[in-house]
């Protein structure tokens, strides 16, 4: 079994996608174990504290009408809304995924990732067509409590583990950072020594010392 998460931006199909769908729209950060109240409800759940975070890599806004996450097939668990600026992230949690299930009327699980390994798909829908815009796998190294793996911000081809939290001292890959998860963040690694604690993590993203 690989233990590493493959990224498969689907080039092959930009051509289909439309105006400023075409191709900027990519995965960027799992997390598929959570230990942590990451959704901020104060209650640390595995269906509602679960996350992925999308990235708009072009110099435009991207348009978000259609674009949904989905499991390894097309089982939707999210449609996004409105638009996302040019290098900006956005976050989808469990809870947010759960709730647009039973709004849409469809089966309410959440995001669903397994622990075990899973491939996540973010695809572009229409009354036209059904478009795989990017998927990324991973393997049951990578979904240990509270780690998360996603792409470098100085290398988008580049995936490695967020580990500060649960450090993973297995054989690379995947390559372990030993920095914090970072929902909603760019993905650089700028503090790996910093405390292994919830706090620390915390501080990165208000911008204290």
């Amino acid at each position: 079994m690989q233990r590493y998460w493959r990224a498969m931006t689907m080039l092959a199909l930009a051509g289909a996608l439309s105006g400023d769908a075409r191709g900027e729209l990519l995965i960027n950060e799992v997390l598929a174990d959570p230990a942590t109240d990451w959704n901020g409800d104060t209650t640390v759940h595995s269906r509602d504290d679960e996350w992925v975070e999308i990235i708009n890599t072009s110099g435009t806004s991207a348009d978000l009408t259609g674009v949904r996450i989905a499991s390894a097939d097309t089982t939707w668990r999210y449609e996004f809304e409105g638009s996302l600026a040019a290098g900006a992230t956005r976050v989808v949690f469990g809870s947010d995924a759960y709730a647009w299930e039973q709004e849409s009327g469809n089966p309410a699980f959440g995001l669903r990732f397994t622990n075990t390994g899973a491939t996540i798909g973010l695809w572009r829908v229409s009354a036209m067509d059904t478009v795989l815009v990017d998927e990324v796998s991973y393997t049951d190294d990578e979904a240990e409590d509270d780690r998360s793996a996603g792409r470098l911000d100085s290398d988008p081809d580049q995936w490695v583990l967020y580990d500060l939290l649960n450090p993973y001292d297995g054989e690379p890959p995947p390559i372990a950072t030993g920095c914090p998860p970072t929902p909603g963040a760019t993905n650089e690694c700028l503090a790996p020594a910093l405390e292994r604690t919830w706090g620390g993590v915390k501080s990165l993203y208000a911008g204290e010392d």
